[in-house]
C-alpha cells in the first residue's frame, strides 16, 4: 500500500510538476509577447505620431500656400484698379489742361477780332493815326503769332501724350 500510494504520489507529483513547467513554459512565453506587444505597441504609437506630423505640417503648408495665393490676388486686383484709377485721372487732367488752352485761344482770337474791328471802323486805310495804327497792327499780330505758336506746341505735346498712352495700354494688353 505505501509503495502504490508513494507511486501514485510520485505520478501525482511529476503530474503536478509537468503541468507545472508547462505553466511556466506559457507564462513565459506570454511574458514574452506581451514584451513583444508592448514594443509592438511602442512602434505603432512611434509611426502614428510621425503620420500625424507629417498630416499636419502638409496641412499648415497648403493652408499657408493658399492664403498666399489670396494674398497675391487681391494684391493683383488693387494694383489694377489703382492703374485704372491713376490712368483715368491723367485723361481727365489731360482734357482739362487741353480744353483751357481751347478756351485761351478762342478768347485770344475774339478779342483779336473785335479789336480789328474797331480799328477798321475808327479810322480809314490812310486817316491821321494810320502809322500808329500800323504798329499796333504789328504789334498785335506778334502777340497772336506767339498765342498761336503756343497753342500749336501744346496741342502738340497733347497728340504726343494721347500717342504714348495708348502705345503703354497696347503694352498692357500683351
Amino acid at each position: 500500500l505505501s509503495l502504490s500510494l508513494s507511486l501514485s504520489l510520485s505520478l501525482a507529483h511529476l503530474s503536478l510538476s509537468l503541468s507545472l513547467a508547462r505553466a511556466l513554459s506559457r507564462l513565459r512565453s506570454l511574458s514574452l509577447s506581451l514584451t513583444h506587444a508592448r514594443s509592438l505597441g511602442r512602434r505603432l504609437k512611434e509611426q502614428q505620431d510621425m503620420a500625424a506630423a507629417v498630416i499636419q505640417r502638409c496641412y499648415r503648408k497648403y493652408k499657408q500656400l493658399t492664403w498666399i495665393a489670396l494674398k497675391y490676388a487681391l494684391y493683383k486686383k488693387m494694383t489694377q484698379a489703382a492703374i485704372l484709377i491713376q490712368s483715368k485721372f491723367r485723361s481727365y487732367y489731360e482734357q482739362k489742361k487741353f480744353q483751357q488752352s481751347r478756351r485761351a485761344a478762342v478768347l485770344i482770337q475774339q478779342y483779336y477780332r473785335s479789336y480789328k474791328e474797331y480799328e477798321r471802323v475808327k479810322q480809314g486805310p490812310r486817316g491821321p493815326g494810320a502809322l500808329n495804327t500800323r504798329l499796333k497792327g504789328s504789334f498785335l499780330t506778334k502777340k497772336q503769332d506767339q498765342a498761336a505758336r503756343k497753342i500749336m506746341r501744346f496741342l502738340r505735346r497733347c497728340r504726343h501724350r494721347i500717342k504714348e498712352l495708348k502705345q503703354s495700354k497696347e503694352l498692357e494688353r500683351k
